[in-house]
């Protein structure tokens, strides 16, 4: 069940990623997840961290899916998981998870970061045509940029 210690000890844990401070984050994780296992967020967060500093990726992998089985449609959860599979070098896998959280969150920066730096890039716009062809060149820049413009330029007008 969770407690007000446990919560307290969950954001203790998230502050201590920012910082980077693994060994914190991971004891904060700890005490949080032991208060409480059936938690998403202590399941995700202590899934991350037993993965990346601990190395026990497959208790990591474990406890990130079992996160993502409770609450599908949060995307930190995705983040989390991808991160544990390039903890454990699966870079099909990571970007597999990473394409299946931005459904959820369309904006995530962290995730498209990390697609960008898996050399994650989208089918050319005519696929007859190669990737560096000017033609393709062009339109892919095109759609990038104009068109969820006007998209949001309708939302904003309705």
């Amino acid at each position: 069940m969770t407690t007000e210690t446990s919560k307290e000890q969950f954001a203790q844990g998230k502050r201590f990623l920012k910082e980077d401070n693994m060994d914190r984050a991971l004891r904060a994780f700890e005490k949080a997840y032991k208060e409480d296992k059936e938690d998403p967020d202590y399941l995700s967060y202590y899934g991350l961290c037993k993965a990346l500093r601990a190395g026990e990726i497959g208790f990591g992998l474990e406890l990130c899916t079992k996160a993502i089985k409770k609450e599908f449609f949060k995307a930190e959860y995705y983040t989390n998981l991808g991160k544990v599979y390039l903890a454990a070098g699966n870079k099909k896998g990571a970007i597999k998870v990473f394409l299946k959280g931005l459904k959820f969150e369309p904006n995530n920066e962290e995730m498209h970061r990390y697609l960008v730096d898996l050399g994650f890039r989208k089918d050319s716009v005519i696929r007859g045509l190669g990737r560096a062809n000017p033609v393709n060149k062009f339109l892919g820049i095109l759609f990038r940029r104009t068109l969820p413009e006007i998209f949001k330029k309708k939302k904003k007008g309705s």
